[in-house]
């Protein structure tokens, strides 16, 4: 435990050095670098790494992918998809004994989710400061304050279990308890930053897409816990000590940022 917090505080400390420089290019190279370490990790789980080749032009595309907001306008958005998808079927025929067809579609669904995934950070930065701050922390607490409080609700009323063959920790007490937990604290957040900045929070709003984010984020967690159960690994990584990988602590933002993204567009939060 005490692992645990040591690493959470150092990666808080980061996290909030990454965005202090906010509105620089350091957050692009943030961006890029968590997007290929988070690819390079499901890569690793489901065996792909042995093949370097494959692994490094894998890496190349997740840093291109993740700069996905730069691109949003290009009359050839989608294109790079459409052909790094046949570059990958090329590595299956050059090397077919090795690489599967079943590999190919491994390495494009987590090289091309995954990095648009965090590059929806950059299209909170498009909003300007202070709502840019609001949507990533926002999005940040969605996904992580529900796995804490489904952690303790867990652990002093937890009876049911939630999806036991797929992640047996995991109960329906926690679960409820995590949306309602994760709807509070968020509510207190939105509260204190009306406070701070004069900005009016549309409440009708927040009050919907909260509890969705939450459950979105327990789908993410499953998602991936699927993935190592089949996999036979405990956690993607070891970068952070009592915590796993990269993967292990972004598997439900991935999920819960995009959607509060969309969700934003067509019923904003602020104003």
């Amino acid at each position: 435990m005490k692992t645990r917090i040591i690493s959470a505080v150092a990666g808080l400390v980061l996290l909030a050095a990454v965005l202090l420089l906010f509105e620089t290019a350091v957050l692009d190279v943030a961006v890029a670098v968590l997007s290929v370490m988070a690819v390079y990790e499901m890569i690793n789980a489901v065996g792909l790494s042995k093949n370097k080749a494959l692994t490094a032009f894998c890496a190349a595309f997740a840093a291109f992918f993740s700069t996905e907001y730069y691109r949003a306008t290009s009359s050839a958005e989608g294109f790079e998809e459409f052909f790094f998808g046949l570059a990958l079927l090329i590595f299956v025929l050059a090397d077919h004994k090795e690489t599967k067809a079943t590999d190919a579609a491994f390495a494009f669904m987590f090289t091309v989710l995954i990095p648009k995934a965090f590059s929806t950070i950059l299209l909170f930065r498009s909003y300007g400061e202070p709502i840019s701050y609001f949507l990533v922390m926002m999005s940040l607490a969605v996904a992580w304050l529900n796995d804490t409080c489904a952690y303790f609700s867990g652990y002093f009323f937890g009876k049911r279990k939630l999806c036991p063959e797929i992640s047996p920790k995991k109960t329906v007490e926690g679960a409820i308890g995590g949306v309602f937990g994760d709807v509070i604290i968020c509510a207190l957040l939105a509260f204190v930053f009306t406070l701070i900045t004069g900005y009016s929070v549309n409440w009708l709003s927040f009050v919907i897409f909260v509890p969705v984010g939450a459950i979105i984020a327990i789908f993410g967690d499953l998602c991936a816990s699927i993935i190592k159960r089949q996999t036979g690994i405990k956690d993607y990584g070891n970068i952070m000590p009592g915590h796993g990988g990269i993967m292990d602590r972004f598997d439900s933002w991935i999920f819960v940022a995009p959607a509060l993204y969309l969700w934003n567009l067509y019923f904003p939060f602020i104003g």
